[in-house]
This record gives structure tokens, C-alpha cells and sequence, in this order.
């Protein structure tokens, strides 16, 4: 059950009493956090590049007006201290689910990534020589990043990901030539997953 997933390369099954919470925001991970510290087996599935949700994009919160960093951290290392309960699956969408309370199947869809995460050293490279800018999704498009970024500075996981909208693939491949660990994999294609699980969170955020 242990790692982290978002490559799009690897496939999971899991036990029927296991737990799907869909979402990676706050609310998401103390669901999770929660679960599987009561024993439970979780798969966390985020349709961003990392876990925070709109939380880590916040400078402070109430009540003690501190940054979101505090309480994130605090929970991302309740994660990795327990991370034999937790498969996390980022750029990652629920397709289907089939059968009943107690034994569900879901498939999960796995976009590509284009970094392999268990590769990924955070080191820069990657964006440091790309050429192409993106609006930054993060700063709510008040600036850009490169094509390669990491998606803020707390990110869970602390891997760089790829747009594919914006990359101009092979034609360039400056990152390719430029990443120390051949942790970059431009012809990485959408994957499924299949879990079965016994029960299912639906923590899918919201809007300002």
C-alpha cells in the first residue's frame, strides 16, 4: 500500500475495507489523515499536480491568522509517517464506479505527469532550461511559470510535473537533455487504475 503515485505508470488494487477519498484539499486530507489512523486503507485521488487545494493558495486563515503552511505540513507529515495506510494519486480523476456500500470498484483515470515521480530530485533543472511560460494556475494567473514547474513551494508531493498544453514536446526536449536522473518522460500517455474500496469520501472542494 506504500508510495506515492502520479506518474500515470503504475497500477494499484486495493482490499475491499479500504476507504476512496476524492479531493486533495484540506478537507480530503484530515478525512484520510483520520481513517487511517483508525486502521483503514486510503487512496486519495487529486485532480491537481499536488495535494493543498485552494488552503495552500491562502496567506492567512482564521482563526489564528497564520499561513496555510503550518497546519498543511503538519498534516502532510501525519502522511508520511503512516504513508503504509496512504496511496495518493494526483493528476488523477474518478472514471467509473461500480457495486454496492461496502464493496465498491472504482477506476481511476491517471493523467500524464511526464516526470517520473520516483525519479524527481526537485533539483530546478527542468525549468530553469525550458523556453515556454504558462500562466501560473497557483497565483490564480498573476504570473507564469515554465512549461516544467513545481506546483507551489510546499508542493505534496515535492515533484515537478509537466504541462502538456503548454510543452512543445519533443521539438524541444530541453528538459529531457537537462534532468541529472531520466526522471523526465515525454511520451507518457493517460493510464486507469482499478481499486476496490468499502467506502468513499467525496471531498471535491470549492470555489471563491
Amino acid at each position: 500500500m506504500a508510495g506515492t503515485n502520479g506518474n500515470g505508470q503504475a497500477a494499484a488494487v486495493g482490499r475491499e475495507g479500504g476507504i476512496l477519498v476524492i479531493g486533495g484539499g484540506m478537507a480530503g486530507i484530515s478525512a484520510a489523515i483520520e481513517a487511517a489512523e483508525a486502521g483503514s486503507d486510503v487512496y486519495i485521488v487529486e485532480q491537481g499536480p499536488a495535494l493543498g487545494g485552494r488552503v495552500a493558495q491562502l496567506h492567512q486563515y482564521f482563526p489564528k491568522l497564520c499561513p496555510p503552511y503550518c497546519g498543511l505540513e503538519i498534516n502532510f507529515q501525519r502522511i508520511r509517517s503512516d504513508h503504509r495506510h496512504f496511496k495518493v494519486f494526483t493528476q488523477a480523476a474518478v472514471e467509473h464506479v461500480s457495486g454496492s456500500v461496502g464493496d465498491y470498484e472504482v477506476t481511476i483515470r491517471l493523467d500524464p505527469r511526464y516526470v517520473i515521480v520516483d525519479r524527481c530530485i526537485a533539483c530546478n533543472r527542468c525549468a530553469e532550461v525550458c523556453p515556454v511560460e504558462r500562466p501560473n494556475a497557483f497565483n490564480y494567473g498573476l504570473d507564469t511559470t515554465k512549461a516544467a514547474y513545481l506546483p507551489n513551494p510546499m508542493a505534496f508531493p515535492m515533484k515537478y510535473v509537466i504541462d502538456g498544453s503548454a510543452c512543445v514536446g519533443a521539438a524541444c526536449s530541453a528538459c529531457v537533455e537537462a534532468c541529472p536522473t531520466d526522471a523526465i518522460d515525454l511520451s507518457m500517455t493517460a493510464k486507469a487504475v482499478t481499486v476496490k474500496v468499502g467506502s468513499i469520501v467525496l471531498a471535491t472542494g470549492w470555489k471563491p
